[in-house]
């Protein structure tokens, strides 16, 4: 029938209608909705996700129609709820479809876009599966637009048209929602996103430009699967890549699971009639348990604001709601569950403007806390990721105040002392203004076995005491020249908050981020702030023999010489042969000067040698 016949059918005093979502948006039967404004009264609109400003909210309207929407994607839509032309209901999205089936919100009628009729009558519901299946199923009138250009996608995203009470015929192009535009700073925290995800993991990224970014940063990732609600364009370059290959999941094998398409006509074109990716409603791509079924299980998330007790503000800041709960708990949740699952909270630094931090103290009055404090795992920003999981209020302080912006760290640091999250005793050394230098990060292997090798951080502090009582007696008098009983916690935070510069410390680590094990130590300091600097290297006893100590050694010289040093001075002890012996094969010319049982070694980076060189200088007779 035609539209205005459709439309007919709906009572046109106190109706509550659900409009299909999204890329979805029946928009032909929306405009003729509108276009009979007039006739209608207290017509209650309910939509899962708007991508649009609709027009049910403009200001004369106002007695005609109310918009109640579960998320935000557009920033019309946004305005409307600010001015109070719309409401927001803050809810799961994996609870959206029960409000429908049980009549909580009870449906009088759904408007709904789908692809023609099949030979046995099926029509998909394409890019916006969503809730829009089981707002058919509840609704008491059912008025699908037939598009030709909606995508046919497989899986479970089919309704009969005998479930339809009128079927409108329309060809228009489908909505479109481009991917943003990233900057610089995106695609530093998208990295550092980036860093956290491992081979074969199972992924899922949220809405926003961080998102995008760290997808964007996965090109040197191999066999990633995707379980996802929203599936975008930011996807596309990682499947032709052969980056995504849905090889390693545990369910659904060799397919992407997603619920609806925000994106674009390319991204419409390759999920239509397309066998590698399958479409299921909400309340199974967001259920939780079936999330957590994946091993590696990876969600990444955009945030507002966090606290430095860990607490996460995603919707939006203070009374200002930016988009809605939607996935993000479901996720949280299901990536909990995982076996080795991350769920990863990315933000930038400071607000656009750099006016704000966006690392907190405490959160604005009034956001809505979605991520409590003991859910969250890994929080990243531009400068750098901290896992908060296992952490106590200290050492979450301490992390957050690291990777926030260097010009709010002293702040944030002289708030959480008088909140009583950092003590007195905590040097204000360890939240100085440096950038952290992530090029000097890398994976190395080393007798058969992979370690990260990574400059220190204020977290590291524990680490590193467990690293220094871990060595033997004679170790201890190797590495500091004399017999040490305790390592504080104020003498290991010079090691542990290096300048980056002047005073550099280099971690191999074993383990998982964020529960690594510190298996050596190396560092360099600038001697009186001259060319020179004196180095050392700690090796634990369980990794010796395999070259570990020599590795680590040739990276604090290489990250020395490439700040402008012109060489190093080491100091070692007469008995140990070890350690002279890999100085005196190790490529540069080595000059010692022995004095009161100590060697006092000097090599110049500009003087290397194929050949073992150690030549000891002896003092001229007086």
């Amino acid at each position: 029938m035609t539209a205005e016949e459709a439309l007919d059918l709906i009572n046109p005093k106190g109706s509550r209608v659900f409009v299909g979502s999204g890329c979805g948006e029946p928009q032909y039967l929306v405009e003729k909705l509108l276009e009979r404004a007039q006739t209608l009264y207290d017509v209650e609109i309910v939509q899962a996700l708007s991508t649009r400003a609709p027009g049910f909210t403009t200001e004369k309207l106002g007695q005609h129609f109310k918009v109640k929407t579960f998320f935000m994607a557009a920033r019309g839509a946004r305005e409307a709820l600010m001015e109070g032309r719309a409401d927001y209901i803050p809810v799961f999205m994996s609870q959206v479809p029960r409000l429908f089936s049980e009549n909580r919100l009870e449906l009088d009628c759904a408007l709904v876009q789908v692809s023609p009729p099949d030979d046995h009558g099926y029509m998909s519901l394409g890019v916006a599966v969503d809730v829009a299946k089981e707002a058919v199923g509840a609704a008491a009138l059912v008025i699908a637009q037939v598009n030709p250009r909606m995508p046919v996608t497989l899986g479970d995203s089919f309704i009969h048209v005998s479930e339809a009470d009128a079927l409108v015929e329309q060809d228009e192009p489908l909505l479109e929602a481009p991917d943003p535009v990233l900057d610089e700073t995106d695609l530093l925290v998208g990295g550092n996103v980036a860093r956290l995800v491992e081979d074969g993991s199972t992924i899922h990224a949220g809405l926003g430009r961080l998102p995008k970014a760290a997808l964007a940063a996965m090109k040197n990732k191999t066999d990633l699967g995707v379980h996802t609600d929203m599936l975008t364009d930011a996807y596309l370059d990682l499947i032709r890549a052969g980056v995504i290959t849905n090889r390693r999941k545990e369910y659904h094998r060799n397919r992407i699971v997603a619920s609806y398409c925000l994106g674009t006509r390319e991204l419409f074109r390759f999920v239509h009639m397309n066998p590698f990716v399958e479409f299921y409603p909400i309340a199974y791509t967001n259920d939780p348990e079936r999330i957590g079924r994946h091993h590696r299980m990876v969600s990444i998330h955009e945030a507002m604001e966090v606290d430095l007790s860990g607490q996460i503000c995603a919707a939006g800041i203070g009374h200002k709601v930016y988009s809605g709960v939607g996935s993000l708990v479901d996720f949280l949740r299901g990536a909990s569950r995982s076996d080795r699952g991350r769920f990863i909270v990315a933000l930038r630094s400071t607000s656009e403007d750099g006016r704000e931090s966006r690392i907190v103290a405490t959160p604005s009055p009034g956001s809505d806390l979605i991520g409590s404090r003991a859910s969250v795992q890994y929080v990243v920003t531009e400068f750098g990721s901290v896992n908060l999981q296992a952490k106590s209020l200290h050492e979450r302080s301490v992390g957050l105040i690291e990777i926030a912006h260097p010009r709010f760290r002293e702040a944030l640091y002289n708030q959480a002392r008088d909140l009583g999250l950092l003590s007195r005793g905590d040097p204000i050394s360890l939240f100085r203004p440096v950038v952290y230098p992530h090029h000097l990060e890398r994976t190395i292997e080393q007798g058969g076995e992979p370690f990260m090798v990574r400059p220190a951080k204020a977290t590291d502090i524990r680490a590193i005491q467990e690293f220094f009582y871990g060595l033997n007696d004679q170790d201890v008098r190797f590495r500091f020249l004399r017999t040490m009983k305790a390592f504080p916690r104020e003498a290991i935070a010079a090691m542990a908050a290096p300048d980056y510069h002047n005073r550099m410390t280099l971690l191999v680590l074993k383990g998982e981020v964020g529960f690594e094990r510190v298996v050596a130590v190396g560092r360099y300091m600038a001697i009186d702030q001259g060319d020179m600097v004196e180095v050392d290297v700690a090796v634990a006893d369980d990794h010796r023999r395999v070259g570990l100590g020599r590795r680590l050694m040739k990276l604090v010289y290489e990250a020395a010489e490439s700040r402008g040093f012109k060489g190093v001075m080491a100091f070692v002890s007469h008995d140990n042969p070890k350690t002279l012996q890999m100085i005196k094969n190790f490529g540069y010319k080595a000059r010692a000067r022995l004095d009161h049982g100590v060697f006092e070694i000097e090599m110049m980076f500009d003087e290397k040698t194929d050949e073992p060189y150690f030549e000891i200088i002896y003092p001229e007779p007086a």
